[in-house]
């Protein structure tokens, strides 16, 4: 037998060389154990921190880091050591001093000057199986709760795995699907067709998409779309396929096929020029009606610039127009002229609407022209008819209105032959045949005004409120004399209109005129103005006289008719005119019993 002497002297040079063996790892950032008769001997700084042990753990028993479930393995592995043969590498769950559980990679093998330690390296792999973990669960989440179908399917085209969410897109579960074909429910009109792009990605090894009918479990078809990509997997060739419903996308693909047809149709049909162009001004379409209308195969002007057909002398407003619509401007219809292919030019009449991206650039622009060469002469005529309508109107009114003071000039000329008559009578004669005079010269006045061309340039800057209180202090007399009193609602400032001086002074004595003349028992006429927000000025003019009924309101303006006794119809016309010249704007409102108002706007100048 061994004698205890000889067992402490092992122990003590065991103890040496562990130490000097054990130094060089000492600082060494890989954990290293090392454990004799199942017992730690040594554990460097890097091996204490993995299992957390802020008390020294030399001494205590291996199998305090050790699980139950661990133990027959790790002396399996211990006696393996022993006999100088190092195990494979291993991962393990072990407990650290605080109780935590650690997953380690463990690698053991024999301490070459003892037959009865093992020296351990050892390796956290808790993070890393975490990460795995997590990594693995977010897979599953996603493939849980995604829209698309993932699926692996055989060479021989039998499905071996499926997401759930194959459920809820045909409404077949997992269960039911795994094992079976999917080329069963696609429609027999594009099986064919799938199944001969499935083997051509198996055999030739290239990814193919697809899209085809799929049957529902309800009996319903949608549409799919598949993109199948060929793996091999432990040399089981296969193929992961992602599908996806594309039912509306198909369905709204169809709703507009269908309306594209209805437009093509409508243009092709169209007795307008429609036509798009970029912001070149090119053609990239012309309607059939360019055929008809211009004479022109409409394929040919494709590529074209559209000024090409345009009249050389409308090219200039035309270039601007386009610039105009492109720049967002909204432009007012223009007119303008096509050559025929014939060589005449078409008057037309063209709109333009700029083509806008979803990033609000402007892509082209879309014309819609009409032919309005029978339009124009038809309004020609119209215009001609209705001038000579009026002309006849106007020259029957002044042969009207001068045939009776005429009638009474021939008729006292008559009287006047008689040599019987006395002095007092032939002076009376005289008056009365100059007052028909007068009449006469008055009526060709107001006629001649009226029929004046419209060439006067209005570029003199008026004093409005002066002008007006002149007028009305000319008139003054002729108030008093109908007991009619003038009110001015306006404070004396300079207020400048752009006008003809004497012919808006016309206007305010017709419109005072009247005004006083309808107030024959006495009243009062108020007179105001306004300063509207759009720089125009507004003269209103407000009597209490005895008003217009409505239905002789309407023909108020026109040449001869008149409420006075005398009149001759011509003064409201003539100041319409005026006004109308100086693009301004002249109403008249009345109500019987109550009086009249009129309102003349004229733009104001600073």
């Amino acid at each position: 037998m061994e004698t205890s002497d000889g067992q402490v002297l092992r122990d003590s040079l065991f103890i040496n060389q562990m130490k000097t063996y054990a130094n060089q790892f000492e600082h060494s950032e890989t954990p290293f154990l090392i454990q004799k008769n199942r017992t730690w001997v040594y554990v460097n700084p890097a091996a204490r921190k993995i299992l957390e042990a802020e008390e020294d753990i030399i001494g205590q028993p291996i199998w305090n880091n050790l699980p139950n479930d661990l133990h027959s393995l790790v002396e399996e592995r211990i006696k393996t050591c022993d006999m100088g043969i190092a195990p494979k590498p291993s991962e393990q769950t072990w407990i650290t001093q605080k109780g935590n559980l650690v997953r380690l990679e463990v690698i053991g093998f024999p301490l070459l000057f003892s037959s009865h330690a093992t020296q351990i390296i050892i390796r956290n792999l808790t993070q890393q199986h975490l990460e795995k973990k997590e990594t693995l669960d977010h897979l599953k989440l996603i493939t849980e709760n995604m829209i698309d179908i993932i699926g692996i399917v055989s060479r021989e085209g039998i499905f071996t795995y499926l997401t759930p969410s194959y459920f809820l897109v045909t409404g077949y579960t997992e269960v039911e699907a795994i094992g079976t074909t999917p080329f069963n429910l696609v429609h027999p009109e594009d099986r064919d067709r799938v199944i001969r792009e499935f083997t051509r990605m198996i055999l030739e090894h290239v990814p193919v998409t697809i899209e085809y009918r799929y049957l529902k479990k309800d009996g319903v078809y949608i549409w799919l779309e598949s993109k199948g990509t060929p793996i091999n997997h432990k040399n089981n060739q296969s193929a992961i396929v992602a599908s996806r419903d594309i039912t509306k996308r198909k369905q709204a693909e169809a709703a507009l096929r269908k309306n594209e047809f209805k437009h093509r149709i409508i243009l092709d049909h169209s007795n307008d020029l429609i036509c798009s162009v970029d912001t070149d001004g090119t053609y990239l379409y012309a309607s059939l009606s360019y055929k008809s209308i211009l004479g022109i195969e409409p394929n040919l002007l494709i590529g074209t610039n559209a000024l090409n057909c345009v009249h050389m002398e409308d090219h200039e407003s035309v270039g601007e127009y386009i610039k105009s619509v492109a720049a967002l401007e909204n432009p007012l219809p223009l007119i303008y002229r096509k050559m025929h292919a014939s060589g005449h030019p078409v008057l037309l009449e063209g709109k333009g609407m700029p083509m806008v991206s979803d990033e609000g650039e402007i892509e082209g622009i879309v014309f819609i022209s009409r032919d309005i060469t029978e339009k124009k002469k038809a309004d020609e005529y119209i215009r001609n008819s209705e001038k000579l309508a009026v002309l006849g109107e106007l020259a029957a009114g002044v042969a009207h209105e001068i045939r009776n003071p005429l009638t009474s000039i021939k008729g006292l000329f008559s009287l006047m032959k008689n040599s019987e008559i006395d002095q007092s009578k032939l002076f009376l004669y005289n008056d009365v045949i100059c007052d028909e005079l007068n009449r006469i010269e008055s009526i060709v006045n107001e006629f001649m005004a009226l029929a004046k061309p419209d060439a006067t340039q209005y570029r003199k800057k008026v004093n409005i409120i002066q002008l007006l209180q002149d007028t009305v202090m000319l008139l003054t007399s002729e108030a008093n004399l109908y007991n009619v009193e003038i009110r001015l609602l306006f404070k004396e400032k300079d207020l400048f209109v752009s006008c003809e001086k004497n012919q808006i002074k016309q206007v305010f004595v017709n419109v005072i005129k009247n005004a006083i003349e309808a107030m024959n028992n006495g009243g009062i006429l108020t007179i105001a103005i306004e300063e509207t927000a759009d720089q125009k000025v507004k003269l209103i003019f407000v009597d209490n006289g005895i008003g217009i009924e409505e239905e002789r309101l309407k023909s108020i303006g026109v040449p001869f008719f008149t409420n006075k006794e005398k009149g001759i119809g011509l003064g409201l016309t003539v100041s319409n005119k005026i006004i109308t010249e100086h693009k301004g704007d002249l109403k008249v409102e009345s109500y019987p019993g109550k009086g009249t108002t009129v309102s003349i706007t004229l733009q104001k100048t600073e």
